[in-house]
């Protein structure tokens, strides 16, 4: 291991979140990026369930989808008949196929309508275009591990399994860097809980928030004069002749000035960001918002945020469990749309949801098993809202896309989702077949933005 290599695993391993900005120049601004732009990536750990997200609304695609999901569609108290769910406009090319999302998402519903929110069909990791027939003849390339948690979100986030170094969206980061647009800076890849693989880059790591603040090391709080703690660890490296322990003194030092500074410009903002619910997901979104509101401070003009919620792995209890997480959902994205409005930044942000996988349509008695292929949510001014990209299967068995009980093959990959962002970033077509070398394997990306 050489010594970058070192101390930037020594520093994570002996000090806590907030000293993970290794190297990191603290608020350097941008090169050529003019205009601010900020993705936000909503992660939804378990694996939320695609099949009673977006719902087949037409009377003969539905009466099949609720046939054999009977036994655990009564089991709702908030039934999933016809008249209980909300209906949306979906483009031509379905014909005579229509769709709806559940009672639980009026609000994701209406930004729908309203052009502010589409949906992303059938997304998954693919190595290369698969169909049920190739996987029977044991002809197709798959990705390693399907269907395992920890895998999938790996491979959702870095296109490798466990145990990968860099996430995608860290690397479209590093694209920037590479082709001038922005320099290196402490902010640029923020995470408010989990999902650090994500936004990690060679030149990009996560940057620790929690409830609005720069994550600390909380260990130094019980000593009586802890900025004098902090002095002496920051001093170390100009004590010593060991350049491993200058290196590490500096980068704690660095960790120490970019809290400060982040805390300083949190608490130096006064426009208030809007309301948003007291839940996990929604907390995180407040956080995110009030990043956002100081982002001149921080010198950026670029960021991608990670945000997560868990408890989307309902193998039982599911019409329990998913409908409490589907309304969660519904009321953060509803107002973190409002609050990007109420601070004009709706046409420079834009947030999109991830999973581990999606679910089986068949049910194993009261919930459903690991699938694949997933629908997602983007939302934001700049996209091309109130429509459905890619492709919905239909909710029925033993079709070309189904990967055995209605595991959905996947039609578009995480690389076209991915490249379809990061080109709204301004990273080049070289730059993204780096970032995603499986890209050229697959067809157009979807036109989410405008």
């Amino acid at each position: 291991m050489n010594r970058r290599n070192f101390i930037k695993s020594a520093s994570a391993g002996v000090v806590a979140s907030s000293f993970m900005n290794m190297g990191k120049v603290l608020a350097n601004t941008q090169v050529n990026a003019t205009e601010y732009r900020a993705l936000v990536c909503v992660f939804l750990y378990g694996g939320m369930d695609n099949h009673d997200t977006l719902i087949p609304y037409d009377n003969e695609s539905y009466s099949k989808w609720a046939k054999i999901r009977q036994s655990l569609l009564n089991q709702y108290t908030t039934k999933r008949e016809l008249n209980n769910l909300i209906s949306i406009n979906v483009p031509s090319r379905f014909a005579e196929r229509q769709f709806a999302l559940p009672p639980e998402m009026p609000s994701i519903a209406s930004l729908y309508q309203q052009g502010k929110l589409s949906i992303v069909g059938n997304v998954g990791p693919l190595l290369e275009n698969v169909t049920a027939t190739s996987i029977r003849n044991e002809t197709a390339k798959l990705p390693s591990r399907l269907f395992s948690h920890n895998d999938q979100q790996s491979t959702w986030m870095s296109g490798k399994a466990e145990g990968a170094q860099y996430g995608w969206a860290g690397r479209l980061n590093d694209a920037l860097i590479n082709q001038g647009q922005i320099q290196a800076n402490t902010f640029s890849a923020v995470t408010t809980a989990g999902g650090e693989l994500l936004v990690t880059g060679t030149n990009t790591a996560p940057y620790h928030v929690t409830d609005g603040r720069a994550a600390t090391v909380q260990a130094l709080e019980y000593f009586e004069d802890n900025d004098a703690v902090k002095a002496h660890f920051s001093a170390l490296g100009h004590q010593s002749t060991n350049l491993i322990e200058q290196d590490l003194s500096n980068k704690i030092a660095q960790s120490f000035d970019a809290n400060n500074m982040f805390n300083k410009a949190i608490s130096s903002q006064s426009n208030s960001v809007g309301e948003f619910p007291k839940t996990g997901l929604g907390r995180q979104l407040e956080s995110v918002a009030r990043t956002l509101a100081v982002k001149e401070q921080l010198g950026t003009k670029r960021q991608i945020f990670v945000v997560s919620m868990g408890g989307f792995d309902t193998h039982s209890g599911q019409a329990q469990t998913l409908p409490k997480l589907q309304s969660a959902l519904d009321s953060a994205l509803n107002a973190f749309n409002s609050s990007m409005e109420s601070m004009g930044l709706t046409n420079n942000v834009t947030l999109f949801t991830a999973s581990d996988f999606g679910r089986t349509l068949a049910i194993n008695g009261d919930g459903t098993d690991h699938g694949w292929g997933a629908h997602h949510f983007v939302m934001g001014g700049a996209i091309n809202g109130g429509t459905v990209f890619g492709d919905i299967p239909p909710a029925e068995l033993n079709h070309e896309l189904d990967a055995g009980s209605g595991r959905l093959i996947p039609t578009m990959s995480v690389d076209q989702y991915g490249a379809a962002l990061g080109q709204w970033l301004g990273i080049s077509d070289t730059e993204l077949e780096q970032v995603f070398p499986n890209l050229n394997k697959f067809g157009a990306r979807p036109a989410l933005f405008a």
